[in-house]
């Protein structure tokens, strides 16, 4: 089941400072919207026992990861966020990871999720148009001025991945 929620993160927001593009304003809503998310997602108990911090990683430099980077020693729930970038989508790569955020420009995804990124426990986020339909668990989709997210809800619990209610009451159905 594919779901899409339209989020009240506006491309509008009052940039820090004049030289602030919409890409980067983008950029920030993106990497904060990714950070939000993963607060409505619970994990297998085994995978994630006790207080062990939540491992998000990125494939390779962009501006949304490098914005990621930031979320080092916040709090997720009761964990703290650490965060890598990664070299490759390898089993050694991700070993750790409980989220992997992969850019829209990210070769290694342009003919579909590889089968080694879909395993249990790892929550898949991307801005690359239609990921949730090649495997993915989280899309992130501009419509109109606004931020919005698709969720594979089949992706998720294949990936023992529970997505909590006040998440799914936000979304609505796509065909």
């Amino acid at each position: 089941m594919l779901l899409t929620a339209l989020l009240v993160f506006c491309l509008s927001l009052p940039a820090e400072g004049a030289a602030q593009t919409a890409a980067q304003r983008e950029d920030k809503i993106k990497a904060a919207l990714i950070f939000k998310l993963i607060k409505f997602v619970d994990w297998p108990a085994e995978l994630m026992p006790g207080k062990e911090p939540i491992q998000v990683c990125a494939l390779g430099e962009t501006p949304v990861s490098s914005l990621l980077a930031e979320i080092n020693g916040k709090h997720v729930r009761d964990r703290a966020a650490l965060f890598r970038n990664v070299g490759g989508l390898q089993v050694g790569d991700l070993r750790g990871c409980h989220v992997l955020f992969l850019s829209d420009g990210a070769k290694e995804i342009a003919g579909g999720l590889p089968a080694g990124v879909r395993r249990k426990g790892l929550l898949t986020i991307s801005d690359a148009p239609d990921f949730i339909r090649r495997g993915g668990i989280i899309g992130l989709v501009r419509s109109e001025n606004k931020m919005a997210f698709e969720i594979n809800l089949k992706m998720a619990r294949e990936s023992s991945l529970d997505p909590s209610a006040p998440m799914l009451e936000l979304v609505v159905v796509v065909e």
